[in-house]
């Protein structure tokens, strides 16, 4: 192994294998040591059900900005059952009540299922604060136009 390991090695760690002082390890397992430590903070760890539980939702977030987060994250784990899935989106949800509530009422039970009720909510949700816009004046709504026949 020791033999194939420059060979192994990308531009970073070819350029850190060669400016190292002549000598500089006893043995493989002291090279192999150094070299993690060098390098362990740039790898790109394995992502598990773990990370999904601590994302979270926050508050003034849109939901589809959650929904969208936490469907990243889930598509990067590779064996998660859609029940973990599902108690770790529920557990995430801290600012939309409503939402967490229903899904805990009436538990999906398919993540599909989980998604498309979300999604219906943000609907009625963005409905919601455009009625609300427009009640109050902040936008006013699409003017009715008549055709007069000449």
């Amino acid at each position: 192994m020791p033999n194939y390991f420059p060979v192994i090695l990308d531009q970073a760690g070819h350029q850190w294998l060669l400016g190292l002082p002549e000598d500089s390890f006893d043995s493989w397992e002291e090279l192999r040591q150094a070299f993690n430590d060098n390098f362990f903070a740039t790898y790109e760890h394995p992502i598990n059900k773990y990370d999904l539980e601590r994302i979270r939702d926050r508050k003034n977030e849109p939901l589809r900005d959650y929904i969208r987060c936490f469907s990243d994250m889930r598509l990067k784990i590779p064996q998660i059952s859609h029940d973990e899935a599902i108690s770790a989106f529920i557990k995430g949800l801290c600012f939309h009540e409503a939402l967490r509530s229903k899904l805990l009422c009436k538990r999906p039970t398919m993540v599909a299922e989980l998604l498309a009720t979300a999604k219906n909510y943000a609907d009625a949700n963005d409905a919601e604060k455009l009625i609300r816009e427009v009640v109050r004046g902040d936008e006013q709504p699409p003017e009715e136009t008549t055709t007069i026949d000449v």
